[in-house]
C-alpha cells in the first residue's frame, strides 16, 4: 500500500489538487502576492504526471525541496493558529496539518529509489 501512496504519479495528482486549492488562497492573501506561484506549481505537477517516471521523480523532488520553504510558517501556525493574518484559526490549522502530510509524502516519493521506503521488492 505504501508503494501506491508514494508512487510519483499519485503524488503528482495530490500536488495538482494542492496547487489548485492554493490559487484562490493566493488571490485572497494579498493583491501584491505573486498569484502566478500556484499556477507554476500546477504546471509542474501536470508535467510531472505526463512525463516518464525518471523525469517525474526529479520534478517531484524539486517541488518537495521547494516546499521546505514553507515549513517555518507551517510550524508557526501549528504552534499558534492565530499567527496568520488571513483565514480562521481552524482553517489555518487544518491547512498546516495538510502541509505536514504533503511535504514528507512528496519528499519520500521522490527519494524512494535512494531510501528504499515505499518500494516493492521487485524495484
Amino acid at each position: 500500500m505504501l508503494d501506491r501512496i508514494l508512487d510519483n504519479k499519485n503524488l503528482a495528482i495530490l500536488n495538482m489538487n494542492w496547487a489548485v486549492f492554493h490559487i484562490p488562497i493566493a488571490m485572497e492573501i494579498d493583491p501584491e502576492f505573486p498569484v502566478v506561484i500556484p499556477f507554476v506549481f500546477l504546471a509542474a505537477t501536470i508535467a510531472a504526471y505526463v512525463m516518464d517516471d525518471s523525469i517525474t521523480e526529479k520534478i517531484m523532488l524539486a517541488i518537495g525541496v521547494i516546499y521546505l520553504v514553507v515549513l517555518p510558517a507551517v510550524i508557526e501556525v501549528l504552534m499558534d493558529p492565530s499567527s496568520m493574518e488571513t483565514g480562521s484559526e481552524e482553517f489555518n490549522l487544518l491547512g498546516s496539518i495538510a502541509w505536514v502530510v504533503i511535504i514528507p509524502l512528496t519528499l519520500l516519493g521522490a527519494t524512494k529509489k535512494w531510501t528504499g521506503i515505499g518500494t516493492t521488492s521487485g524495484e
